[in-house]
């Protein structure tokens, strides 16, 4: 406790909690055999296992919390927090003593200089020393601490170069203090600390197979290990010797690991992870095990416990000769999990159905199991924060039982989430409290029992208890109840349908209750059980208040504080400040001063409208609830961090007196203080109920104010019979009301009866209207049909024509292409061969492919079948057990009639027995009280006179009836106008609805109209999709014909180029032999003379032999035969060339023409679809005009305040269309300009396909067609 003054006002001291810590999921330890410690709020609760005693101490690290550990013989606590400094993120350790000074720190020193994360702690077996396994940088630091003297003795760096991805568990050797050992996913392995370093021992490759989440030390040579998969393996010299399989339904199969995306932690997962830097947590994710997961492993006599994917803790015991564990009990949390197993303690849940009570227990896990040193308990950790031991443990469960044993609460049964409702009685010990888990508890603060609880299927926002402690109400989200409090439960008397209520309060008193509904604030009588007054507040109310006498109410928003008079129902005082009012308000003893809680910090005083002083909150802290005792006027301040202060009055502004004490870990919902101002309870967002003792120094004795409230209840009662006497007065006035209703129903009747057959007859001539329409469409239905069909048959017919040509065309060009193949045969033989070579390599490759995957396919089918097999056993299962589940209710509840039966006969005896009793006592008292009566009948002339004071009294309040009568009848008055202008405003309602029934079915026969030409634009469009595909097939063959038809134009081009070589070659043979020629004439003229002949060889030698440009030509005597065949062979090429290039000519002419009768057609085509798709469009557009001529009319009707029908057609002639028609014009300008646009472009394009040039593609026409006719369908 810190605090800013020594004269403290109220001193407090915590007496009792009820409730776990909900940030820590493995906080709970043994101090030694029956004390157990766990953390609730900021302290440490010592509870005692058998006699249910108490023991409290605060630690200031609670608040900035990572992680606990306790060693049981030393009875040390160890405790991690960061951010303790404001400075600078450190994390440090402290260390407290549980023994000689219970809460006394022993040391306390710094882990690190910044916030890390923790993975694992662990204590060796004689305290001397602590190992710290902590995650940060992509990597796992192992420190070794000799804590006693703060002092590291070594590290340990372990990351992906050692073969760790995640790390789970460390934990000391049970006898020797210098080995370690260390778990995690596929990582295993033995750590020995020598010279002052930490060493790893070699292991199996076998163990890098499991998925390690926890393990315990055996013995000295063994420990246990589980895994996430839902295997146990016991390891002895770093190899597996035995493995358990706890899941039953599985199949024997090999061991294959299941990859894990989280780690679990035996000792704490960290929740406040946020105050650690982002680049640590990239690989650990501390999320809990839903699954087959083996954690909290903890080792006892001839066995180990360990937890079953969080819901089956199960004992396996070690059989005698051999290192095999069977699994002898099982216990599991039990499904109706709020029972605490108690005599004293009746619980009634059945509001909730049984599909919610199971899901409710499937959120149900255990979190963490801990044995007492001799064994004699053994306790669970829940998810829900609450605290369960294991029962019957000398009972051993047979083979024929299948059921597992049920866990009992050792404790009262806690709230699981955040505490809303808070309130205590004041003639009995009782308060009772609600929350967010949908119970409501009563508890007993002399006993520290629970009364009675129930569990609702909505959640609880506002409870409240009457003085006496016989009624409840309580506030759901969908009503408010009111419930009586008896001996087994709670009973309803009256629900009100006021939903989300987030406040109810009865006065002092008991005569009336309040109950917040948004804005409005309701007064309820529980006797009369009707709503009395209701006050519009004007804002949200949060929070009120009832004055001390009863006859005034405060009520506080955000930023609105109000005053209310019930007398009048009237504003007494209201203020509107510029701050917020976040958190509540306080009134003094004498309704005086009033203390505002505002959202910048400080606590306000106000009196008559003005702020007197102020006080503002230290560490920037915000106040969220206040209340104040009468005595000496102490505030006690709840704020947002958990904290409580008290606050001395009058306030002084920065040197007001507080007093700070830690409290709660979360944020304070409500604080009460009992009537007796000897006890205060607080609680919180997380759940935890604290009970505070107060010692009250320089008190003032209040005045007795209950007087009064009883005489203003005596007041309110008298009034409410006056009230009665009026209420039977009104109700014959609503008699005779109801009278001349009838009438006036009467001629309304008549009236409607006419109008509805003017509309009978108006609505037969629609459909007469409607009919022709009809007919008419079915008419142009026919034509367009009839049009289609006629545009097939042309299409098919066009189709058929172009198939045959082109059939012929091929057959031409196969014929030709077939010398040009055999050519090239004998160059594709060599390619074939070597594709037959690879073909049937590929095949073999191909086959024992196949043969591969058919044999996995086998197995995994093989594995299905199992699975199957598995699935089906474990619902056969779980149907036994649904059957015996019920067989076991029905049994339980007949034993619990039989066991009411007997306890309703002692409880008849002991009533005969008391009976005779009080007639003994009763004779005696009535001796007592004949001697009384002498003194009383001189007391009764002094009440005499007090009598005669009261008349005066009751006069006074005659008068006030007259009043009260008087503005009762005024508020007849008013009621009765009101009805009246109910009535006019029904009648109107009903003449709009009869026309709004006409427009309804109006418009609907439209739409129907429409749906058809809807579906004939789409078939259109659909032929139109069909038609462009066509189309683009045809522009395909174009494409492939004109590529083949550029490689014969080369080739020609090549075999022209060739052709002109030969020419060329042959007009120099035919030169050479013209020069030949010509020199035989010359020298040969005169053969008779030899010298000549001889001479003339002899020349013709050396010129045309011995030159070189002739050798060529003249090199054997065969040169003339030689010369003739290859001028016979090049004209027979020339003429061959000179053919195919005519055909291929003649070819190409034919396909250009084909192209061009067939994009003329595809035009012609296109063009009529246009039109009737226009047709259409003007058809839709006539349609949507009507239906906008409607929509319009209706609006005018509604803006015009028109109400009959003769009304409405006039309104119908007379506006209707003025905005269809304008939006028609402007749509058909818009369609005029398309349509111009589309003709200029056609128009070119049949521009250029008659020039014989390349026309553009057609497919843009194709979609530029789709897109009118999507943006049709858009609109």
């Amino acid at each position: 406790m810190t605090t800013l003054n020594t004269a403290s006002p109220v001193q407090i001291q915590i007496q009792n909690i009820f409730g776990v810590r909900s940030q820590l999921d493995s906080s709970l330890f043994f101090c030694d055999e029956h004390t157990v410690i766990y953390p609730a709020g900021n302290q440490f609760v010592l509870a005692n296992v058998e006699t249910k005693i108490q023991r409290i101490f605060r630690c200031n690290e609670l608040d900035h919390i990572d992680w606990i550990l306790v060693h049981t013989n030393a009875a040390i606590v160890a405790v991690v927090a960061s951010g303790m400094n404001a400075d600078k993120q450190n994390t440090t350790i402290s260390f407290y003593d549980l023994h000689s000074n219970i809460g006394k720190r022993k040391r306390m020193f710094e882990l690190r200089d910044t916030a890390i994360t923790i993975t694992s702690m662990a204590f060796s077996h004689d305290a001397k020393h602590l190992v710290v396994l902590e995650c940060g940088n992509r990597e796992y630091t192992l420190s070794l601490w000799l804590w006693q003297k703060s002092r590291i003795v070594a590290t340990l760096k372990l990351g992906q170069a050692e073969g760790v991805t995640i790390l789970s568990q460390v934990l000391f050797h049970s006898h020797d203090n210098n080995l370690l050992s260390i778990v995690g996913k596929r990582y295993c392995r033995l750590i020995r600390h020598l010279d002052g370093n930490l060493r790893i021992q070699s292991s199996s490759a076998k163990l890098d197979q499991y998925d390690f989440i926890s393990h315990a030390w055996y013995d000295s040579s063994r420990f246990i290990a589980g895994t996430s998969n839902g295997y146990i393996c016991i390891l002895f010299n770093g190899d597996v010797q035995t493995e358990i399989d706890v899941i039953e339904a599985r199949e024997k199969q090999p061991l294959t690991t299941i990859p894990r995306a989280t780690s679990i932690n035996s000792s704490l997962v960290r929740t406040s992870t946020t105050r650690a830097p982002s680049n640590q947590q990239e690989h650990v994710d501390t999320s809990r095990s839903t699954g087959e997961d083996v954690t909290s492993i903890v080792i006892v006599n001839k066995g180990f416990f360990c937890l079953v994917g969080g819901r089956r803790l199960c004992l396996f015991t070690k059989i005698a000769d051999s290192w095999d564990f069977a699994k002898t009990r099982e216990y599991v949390i039990p499904a109706n999990d709020m029972s605490s197993g108690r005599s004293t303690v009746s619980f009634s849940s059945g509001s909730l159905d049984l599909n919610e009570k199971q899901q409710l227990q499937a959120n149900h896990l255990m979190w963490k199991v801990v044995v007492s040193p001799r064994e004699e308990h053994v306790l669970v950790l829940s998810s829900k924060q609450q605290i369960y031991s294991v029962s019957d443990m000398t009972k051993d469960q047979t083979a024929e039982s299948k059921d597992p044993f049920q866990l009992e609460l050792i404790f009262n049964s806690f709230h699981q989430l955040s505490i809303r409702g808070l309130d205590i009685a004041v003639q009995k010990p009782l308060f009772i409290s609600s929350g967010d888990d949908h119970t409501v508890r009563l508890w007993n603060y002399e006993t520290s029992v629970i009364e009675q609880m129930r569990l609702y299927n909505e959640p609880v926002y506002g409870i409240s208890i009457h003085p006496s402690g016989h009624q409840l109400v309580v506030a759901f989200a969908s009503k408010v109840s009111l419930l009586n409090v008896l001996i087994d439960g709670f009973a309803t008397v009256k629900e009100y349908p006021i939903h989300a209520a987030h406040e109810v309060k009865f006065s002092n008193g008991g005569q009336l209750f309040a109950v917040i509904d948004a804005n409005i604030i309701q007064i309820i009588s529980p006797v009369y059980l009707k709503v009395i007054h209701r006050m519009n507040h004007g804002q949200t109310v949060k929070k009120i208040l009832w004055k001390k006498n009863d006859l005034a109410l405060y009520s506080q928003s955000t930023n609105y504080f109000v005053i209310w008079n019930l007398e009048n129902q009237k504003k007494i005082y209201e203020l509107k400040p510029l701050y917020r009012l976040e958190g509540g308000f306080a009134a003094d003893r004498e309704d005086r001063n009033i203390y505002l809680a505002c959202d910048d910090g400080f606590i306000r005083t106000f009196c008559n409208g003005q702020i007197i002083n102020e006080a503002k909150l230290p560490q920037d802290d915000k106040a969220n609830c206040l209340e104040i005792f009468p005595s000496n006027g102490a505030i006690i301040c709840g704020t947002h961090r958990g904290s409580i202060y008290v606050l001395k009055t009058p306030l002084s502004g920065a040197t007001t007196p507080m007093f700070h004490y830690l409290a709660h870990s979360a944020r304070i919902t409500k604080i009460a203080v009992a009537f007796h101002e000897a006890l205060i309870i607080s609680c919180c967002e997380d759940g935890i109920l604290i009970l505070w003792e107060t010692q009250i120094k320089s008190a003032i004795k209040p005045e007795d104010w209950t007087p009064v409230v009883l005489h203003n209840k005596q007041r309110f009662i008298r009034l409410s019979q006056v009230i009665e006497a009026l209420q039977v007065e009104e109700l014959e006035l609503k008699r005779n009301q109801e009278y001349q209703l009838k009438k006036i129903e009467t001629t309304y009747l008549a009236d409607l009866q006419r109008r509805t057959d003017m509309s009978v007859n108006e609505r037969k001539h629609h459909e007469t209207h409607i009919e022709r329409q009809l007919i008419e469409k079915e008419k142009a239905n026919r034509d367009f049909d009839l049009k289609l069909v006629d545009l097939r048959e042309k299409f098919a017919n066009e189709r058929q024509h172009i198939e045959d040509a082109d059939r012929e065309n091929l057959s031409r060009e196969l014929q030709k292409e077939g010398e040009l193949i055999r050519l090239s045969q004998k160059m594709m033989e060599d390619n074939e061969a070597r594709l037959k070579a690879t073909i049937e390599a590929r095949e073999n490759e191909m086959h024992d492919i196949t043969e591969y995957f058919t044999g996995k396919i086998r197995e995994t089918e093989h594995e299905l079948i199992a699975l199957r097999r598995k699935n089906r056993q474990s619902l056969e299962q779980n149907e036994i057990e649904k059957k015996n589940l019920e067989v076991d209710i029905d049994d339980e509840h007949l034993k619990v009639q039989l066991e009411f039966e007997e306890e309703k006969r002692n409880l008849l005896l002991t009533n005969d027995q008391l009976k005779k009793d009080f007639k003994e006592t009763f004779e005696y008292q009535a001796h007592i009280l004949h001697v009384k009566q002498t003194d009383q009948e001189t007391a009764a002339e002094t009440l005499k006179k007090r009598i005669n004071d009261n008349v005066l009294r009751v006069q006074g309040m005659n008068e006030e009836i007259g009043s009260l009568k008087n503005e009762i009848s005024e508020r007849k008055q008013t009621i009765n106008e009101k009805q009246e202008r109910i009535c006019d405003l029904e009648l109107k309602n009903q003449e709009l609805e009869k026309f709004q029934y006409v427009l309804n079915y109006k418009i609907s026969e439209l739409t129907r109209l429409i749906q058809p030409r809807e579906q004939e634009i789409e078939r259109m469009k659909n032929q139109l999709l069909e038609m462009a595909s066509e189309r683009e097939k045809k522009e395909n063959e174009l494409s492939r014909n004109r590529f083949i038809n550029g490689e014969q134009k080369q080739r020609l081009h090549a075999i022209e180029a060739q052709v002109d070589r030969e020419r060329q070659k042959r007009k120099e043979y035919d030169n050479v032999i013209r020069r030949i020629k010509n020199d035989i004439s010359l020298h040969f003229a005169d053969v008779s003379d030899p010298q000549r002949v001889q001479n003339a060889v002899a020349s013709l030698f050396e010129k045309h032999v011995q030159n070189d440009n002739a050798k060529s030509i003249y090199n054997t005597t065969e040169v003339s035969a030689a010369l003739s065949e290859e001028v016979l062979a090049q004209d027979r090429q020339r003429l061959f060339l000179e053919r195919t290039t005519s055909d291929l000519k003649q070819k190409l002419n034919r396909d250009l023409h084909a192209t061009q009768a067939n994009q003329m057609r595809i035009l012609n085509e296109n063009s009529l679809l246009l039109q009737e798709l226009n047709s259409l469009r003007q058809e839709l557009k006539i349609v949507r005009s009507k239906i906008q001529d409607y929509e319009v009319a209706k609006t005018t009707f509604d803006e015009r305040g028109v109400h009959s029908i003769d009304a409405l057609i006039q309104t119908l002639n007379s506006d209707a269309g003025n905005y269809a028609v304008r939006h028609r014009d402007n749509e058909l300008v818009k369609e005029v300009q398309k349509n111009q646009q589309e003709i200029l472009r056609l128009r070119k394009y049949l521009a250029r396909s008659q020039a014989g040039l390349s026309p553009p593609p057609l497919h843009t026409n194709l979609n530029d067609e789709t897109e009118n006719i999507s943006i049709l369908k858009l609109v």
